[in-house]
């Protein structure tokens, strides 16, 4: 009998699918399981075709359990004692496709429901973090939205932690969350890139000016504007890529910024496409209020670009202290001046080596799916022991 994985998660792969960022066995990390099982809270509704690459060569099977606000206002804002009936499907579910092991990306209502059904059926589940809870808790600027939402998870992040038999977390400023709760064993897996498309630059002379890339979503955490206007300002070339409410709004700032630069706005790219284009840049830079290392900084760190991103007003990124990164003040001259120096390209090729050797030490994508892939063989042999 093949091995089975259920996976949950609180996403929805329809929005994947839109931003074409379906990175190969992401559910399924060295093809370790036969079937992988998607179980959603929520009401999604994806191609399960255009997500097969993320299950590897395994038999695809998507479920929902949708939440929504009526389980919010039933369970008195998703108290535990309160959600136990709504996770019983879940626990049906589990009965009829019996997994070997359950994956949680995120310790919220999903991982409620692996707690359920570790409780009556005995199935270990392991848990990776992926935000930092008690931070999204604390800071307004992320908006109301984000902020009563991981008040009211609260409850459910204590009770997934405390049932949890491993936990991952994909940056290291995660630690101290995880060691307040004093969890089971855990450890640093840093989020899983594309394995397929990541090239390594080469070549760092330019035929004229750098070119810049800046990838993320163009949210208030994420606001690129004093990196856009630095750019314009010093006469280089950024291209932005992502989408989000600030993203019109940004394309008539960036219009009325004076400088010999400019801003190309991409609104979305395939992450194959991305990955593949990225060597052909000069910098990599972001805008990032986040605890945590951005997922694109991955990526561009790996195929050997330098990075610049801002300073955060306290705790700093851990990764980041290991001077490979270009840290700057959150301001138009703070940026500008960074870019400056990257006009030098015995400079740049410094900072793109240092980039490359730390990512490929730290996040290289093959050894982190391997890690993945041992970790879930671990738990399962532990089972049978």
């Amino acid at each position: 009998m093949g091995k089975v994985l259920l996976n949950i998660i609180t996403d929805r792969l329809s929005h994947l699918e839109g931003k074409g960022e379906m990175t190969s066995r992401y559910y399924n990390p060295g093809d370790v399981f036969d079937d992988v099982h998607i179980l959603m809270t929520n009401g999604d509704q994806p191609n399960p075709k255009n997500l097969q690459k993320m299950a590897g060569n395994a038999g695809l099977h998507i479920h929902n359990l949708p939440a929504g606000k009526s389980l919010l206002l039933k369970s008195l804002f998703w108290r535990p004692a309160l959600l136990k009936k709504w996770a019983a499907e879940g626990v049906e579910l589990a009965k009829k496709i019996k997994p070997d092991l359950i994956r949680c990306y995120g310790n919220y209502i999903n991982g409620f429901v692996a707690s359920e059904i570790k409780k009556e059926l005995g199935i270990p589940y392991v848990v990776s973090l992926h935000t930092h809870p008690d931070e999204n808790r604390s800071n307004l600027n992320f908006g109301w939205k984000n902020f009563l939402y991981y008040h009211f998870t609260a409850a459910v992040e204590r009770v997934t932690l405390k049932n949890a038999d491993s936990v991952v977390v994909i940056y290291r400023s995660l630690l101290p969350y995880v060691n307040d709760y004093q969890t089971c064993s855990h450890e640093t897996i840093y989020n899983a890139v594309n394995p397929d498309k990541v090239t390594t630059k080469s070549d760092y002379s330019t035929d004229g000016s750098i070119k810049i890339l800046s990838v993320g979503r163009l949210i208030p955490g994420k606001n690129p504007e004093h990196l856009i206007k630095a750019a314009i300002t010093e006469g280089v070339e950024i291209t932005i890529v992502g989408d989000g409410p600030l993203r019109e709004e940004l394309k008539q700032k960036a219009a009325g910024f004076d400088g010999p630069g400019k801003a190309i706005f991409i609104e979305r790219m395939d992450n194959d496409e991305l990955c593949e284009k990225i060597p052909s840049f000069d910098v990599f830079a972001i805008h990032c209020d986040y605890d945590g290392i951005p997922k694109t900084i991955l990526e561009a760190s790996l195929s050997g670009l330098p990075v610049i991103v801002n300073k955060r007003p306290k705790n700093q990124v851990p990764e980041y202290e290991e001077d490979w990164v270009t840290l700057v003040e959150n301001s138009a001259s703070g940026y500008a001046e960074a870019i400056q120096k990257m006009a030098d390209q015995n400079y740049r090729k410094r900072l793109g080596e240092k980039a490359r050797e730390y990512s490929h030490k730290n996040w290289n994508p093959l050894q982190t799916e391997s890690r993945y892939s041992e970790l879930y063989k671990r738990l399962m042999d532990s089972r049978t022991i």
